[in-house]
């Protein structure tokens, strides 16, 4: 099937200079949340660039409030699937190809990064769309529950979740220890907690922030610690896995 889904972008306010962060497009149910910043994880930002496994390239225009992008996925392109955007209801050309093989049966599913922005999405449910979509291709509510994979289920009750503590001495392998177990059981879909993994995610251009920081260190090691306790606070409401992988 040839599949659309319509996403709207609403900026929020912020005091940061470079605030509201939009990536849209598609991955595997295994993927991180980082969009476009591993294989079979591919996203269009608003930047105007286009990534999968943090390889970033020129690609459509940039987009912003109150823009609309439709993103495409062509299953009927042979041995290929087919990924690519429009941008207001124009289309910005072909994105990623990948081989069927590649995937393994294995099914894309929507995803979007966002920092300080809010969207709302059409899969189909809107009796209007956003802007006019290509002939041939079907909003993923359409189409029939046989040619749709659920994603992994979140545990149904707080009594079902599971929070693992890490403890040890710096240095002693503990972050190592807990990607490697969040890896080895995806089913679990744990959420590494932890100044370490908010560091890692502070990526520009998919390049570790550590690596192009041109401030005060001990500032952003504080703002890593307020998102930690920020983060906290929210997985204490939530039905979900988490590692705790902090010291102190």
């Amino acid at each position: 099937p040839q599949v659309n889904e319509e996403i709207s972008v609403k900026h929020l306010p912020s005091t940061e200079p470079d605030p509201h962060v939009v990536r849209v497009g598609w991955s595997l149910d295994s993927c991180s949340t980082q969009l476009g910043e591993e294989p079979f994880s591919y996203g269009y930002g608003g930047t105007g660039k286009k990534s999968t496994n943090c390889k970033f390239e020129n690609y459509g225009e940039t987009f912003a409030e109150n823009d609309v992008i439709a993103c495409l996925v062509d299953f009927e392109c042979g041995e290929e699937v087919e990924m690519s955007f429009l941008k207001n209801g124009q289309w910005l050309g072909a994105a990623f190809r990948v081989r069927k093989e590649a995937l393994g049966g294995r099914a894309l599913f929507p995803h979007v990064l966002v920092k300080n922005c809010a969207i709302e999405f059409n899969f189909g449910q809107r009796e209007e769309t956003f802007c006019s979509v290509p002939p041939g291709f079907t909003f993923i509510q359409h189409l029939p529950l046989a040619q749709r994979l659920r994603g992994t289920m979140g545990p149904k009750s707080k009594a079902e979740c599971e929070i693992l503590m890490m403890v040890g001495l710096p240095a002693a392998g503990k972050t190592t220890w807990a990607v490697k177990h969040a890896a080895a059981n995806p089913s679990k879909k744990y959420n590494i907690l932890g100044t370490n993994a908010i560091m890692d995610k502070m990526r520009v251009m998919g390049l570790r922030r550590q690596r192009n920081y041109a401030g005060r260190w001990d500032v952003l090691i504080q703002q890593a610690t307020q998102c930690l306790n920020r983060l906290i606070q929210i997985a204490a409401r939530k039905r979900r896995n988490y590692i705790l992988d902090q010291v102190g």
